[in-house]
């Protein structure tokens, strides 16, 4: 995801719009995520500030991501903005380049990062999967015993009589 800066790179103040568009195949740098549904679209301007060039853009994808509760593919759309100072003169607090393109690929990719929900439902209600069979809770109930105790607490049972009153 380059952005050619040749045509501004020397005038001070001038600004480049751009659009660019990647597909992503490869999820291994994007952690729950299953694939990508659509291309990456990325559109903003670049400015060059004598030097500096600051990069102002949004972009949109759409991913598959799991369910946190029963594993269903749930899609999801996915917008970032980008807001980012580079430099070629190895300045503090700038990303840096070289030559007369800037490299949008690790910037994109935080961002989409940053962009991504923790937990993914496919609905508010889902009931999740058994922990004893694995059965998906919400196509009916398995039947299976889930009133086990950890034997570490079984101890304190005795405390509990369900026959008396405190």
């Amino acid at each position: 995801m380059n952005v050619d800066i040749s045509k501004i790179l020397k005038v001070n103040g001038a600004t480049l719009s751009f659009e660019i568009e990647k597909s992503i195949a490869d999820v291994e740098n994007y952690p729950d995520v299953c694939e990508f549904l659509s291309p990456v679209k990325v559109e903003g301007t670049v400015t060059n500030f004598e030097g500096d060039f600051l990069v102002e853009a949004s972009g949109n994808t759409a991913v598959c991501m799991s369910c946190s509760r029963c594993l269903k593919p749930v899609k999801l759309e996915v917008k970032f903005g980008i807001k980012e100072n580079f430099s070629n003169t190895g300045k503090e607090e700038t990303e840096t380049f070289l030559g007369d393109t800037i490299d949008l690929t690790s910037i994109v990719g935080r961002s989409i990062l940053l962009s991504l929900p923790m937990k993914v439902v496919c609905d508010e209600d889902c009931k999740g999967l058994c922990p004893i069979c694995g059965k998906d809770l919400n196509e009916g109930d398995c039947g299976c015993d889930t009133t086990n105790i950890d034997p570490r607490f079984e101890s304190l049972r005795s405390l509990f009589k369900l026959d008396e009153e405190v």
